[in-house]
This record gives C-alpha cells, structure tokens and sequence, in this order.
C-alpha cells in the first residue's frame, strides 16, 4: 500500500469525491432493474447537499489516492446523526484498484470512527441491483435485518 495516500476530512473533501461518486452512481444505475431512472436522475449536488446543510449529521470522508498517478480511486463517506446511528452512507473503489485490499481499508478506517464516536447502530443500505456486495458487507458484521420495498410509479 506505499503507492497510495489516504486521506480523512469532512465536508471539505465532497468536491473530490464527486467523480468518483457519479461512477457508483451510473454502476446502480446500469444495474438496477427497477430505478435506473431514480438513479439516472440523481445528481451529485443534492447528495452532497444532504451532507452540508444537516446541523445533527457528522460526517467523515475517506479517500483514496494513487500516488503515482495522481489519481483519486477510493473512498467512504460515513455519517452519524442526532440518534448516534452510525452509517457507511457511500463506499467505492475503481475496479482495476479492487485487488489490493482498499475497500477492506476503507471500511476499517470508518468502523474505528464510528467505534471511536461510541455509535448505538451501524448500518449500510444496500442498493437493488447491487446485492452482489452483501458478501463483502458480512465479513465485517453486517447482516440483513429488513427489505424495505418501494412501489415504482409509472
């Protein structure tokens, strides 16, 4: 891991995260069979929104960059609201960078911060069409616990 940078900060680091983020954002949206729309409609703004403008949600950003390249290619947004429920809100690494372990690193650095901030809950919503991480999500505990359902509007 000496060829990458991880760097940790708040809000100040959404604008980095963007494209990064608009490349999870179009995977969901490849792979979704019944939102594609909801997520072909989604834009980085109002996410990033939901960050900035929430006085009872702390938030920490993660990211990941190749050294060499000069390239971000990771990272983890984790928030904690009024409730002390703590959630790994988005997590992606680039595909070619998957080998090396950075999402294993990811979670880890946001568990120590939500173990640190002494949260009541830990969560992550896992998107439809995106079930193939719920592997990943189990070796560090997490299980499901309900399928929320949403009707789609035609």
């Amino acid at each position: 891991m000496n060829n990458f940078q991880f760097i940790s900060g708040d809000e100040e680091l959404l604008d980095l995260v963007q494209p990064l983020w608009e490349k999870l954002n179009k995977h969901h949206e490849v792979n979704s069979s019944y939102f594609l729309d909801k997520f072909r409609n989604l834009k980085f703004e109002v996410r990033k929104n939901k960050f900035i403008k929430s006085n009872n949600l702390q938030v920490k950003i993660d990211l990941i960059k190749d050294i060499e390249k000069d390239l971000y290619v990771g990272y983890c947004i984790s928030t904690i609201n009024e409730d002390l429920t703590g959630e790994i809100d988005s997590i992606f690494v680039e595909k070619e960078y998957r080998k090396y372990g950075l999402g294993d690193k990811l979670m880890n650095m946001a568990l120590e911060w939500l173990n640190s901030k002494q949260v009541k809950t830990k969560i992550i919503g896992v998107a439809e069409g995106n079930e193939n991480v719920l592997e990943f999500y189990k070796r560090y505990g997490f299980y499901k616990r309900r399928v929320i359902l949403e009707q789609i509007n035609e």
